[in-house]
């Protein structure tokens, strides 16, 4: 019987770079949980973005952001896991040789870049809805920073996540966040730990775990779900790990799939 079920937001639960979400999902939601399923939104996204679109259920709900840098439970923080200064820094240099990307780092509740670029900045704050502050130096940010991303705008992640690996190696945890993003973390922080963090405080197994996601870097999730799900738009790596193929985040798919879970209850 499922007791847990975390689903990916972008490009899995709604749009990419959007915060329109289908408002049922939240009647489905309380209902499984009413059931006794909880319900984990996780996402790339920094906090204060998931909370966009979830922050009417913040006490409700547990949160994993930042590819599992940071966690809450109920909005009270679980595990936050940042860079050191000397690591930061070579991150921020390796990132800084890559041509055509746009850069920002997180903190648990904000996000930062020293790009003051109109277009990228108004989209992460209109988009994503990210508090996002520009700086001069982001090596200066007194807070943790937890996740550096860049954003490809003219070549796929893939290939953009590949150089990056050639000039940190497994220093840094390097994973795809969709076509353009590419998500830099501590090693072996990642979806999938933070999933295994969560059931072992409720003490759920992966057997009476379900997951559904699109991207690289829910793979580590969907590996620790017994119950794994790529929607249709997923990447081609992550269908092949997941148990189920099901429709696309257009059709919502997701939201199908937990009326399901539900009625089978």
């Amino acid at each position: 019987m499922i007791k847990l079920i975390a689903s990916d937001l972008d490009g899995t639960l709604l749009q990419e770079g959007t915060a329109n979400i289908h408002p049922e999902i939240y009647e489905v939601i309380r209902a499984l949980q009413a059931a006794g399923v909880r319900f984990v939104a996780a996402s790339g996204r920094n906090y204060e973005s998931v909370m966009s679109i979830f922050g009417c259920m913040e006490k409700e709900i547990l949160m994993i952001s930042d590819n599992g840098g940071y966690s809450v439970n109920g909005g009270q923080e679980l595990y936050c896991c940042g860079f050191s200064k000397p690591l930061l820094k070579k991150i921020l240099d390796a990132a800084r040789k890559i041509p055509d990307v746009w850069m920002m780092a997180s903190a648990a509740r904000c996000v930062y870049t020293d790009q003051n670029d109109p277009t990228y900045v108004n989209w992460i704050r209109e988009g994503y809805k990210s508090d996002i502050s520009i700086v001069a130096d982001l090596l200066q940010i007194d807070e943790p920073l937890i996740k550096v991303a860049l954003y490809s705008y003219k070549r796929d992640a893939a290939v953009v996540a590949e150089e990056l690996r050639g000039q940190l190696g497994e220093e840094v945890e390097i994973v795809l966040s969709g076509e353009r993003w590419i998500d830099m973390v501590m090693p072996n922080v990642s979806k999938g730990q933070a999933l295994a963090r969560i059931q072992e405080m409720l003490g759920i197994s992966k057997a009476e775990t379900a997951a559904f996601g699109d991207n690289g870097n829910d793979i580590p999730m969907l590996l620790q779900a017994e119950e794994s799900y790529a929607v249709a738009n997923a990447r081609e790596e992550t269908k092949a790990v997941a148990k189920y193929v099901i429709g696309d985040v257009s059709e919502h798919a997701v939201l199908t799939a937990l009326k399901q879970i539900l009625a089978e209850m």
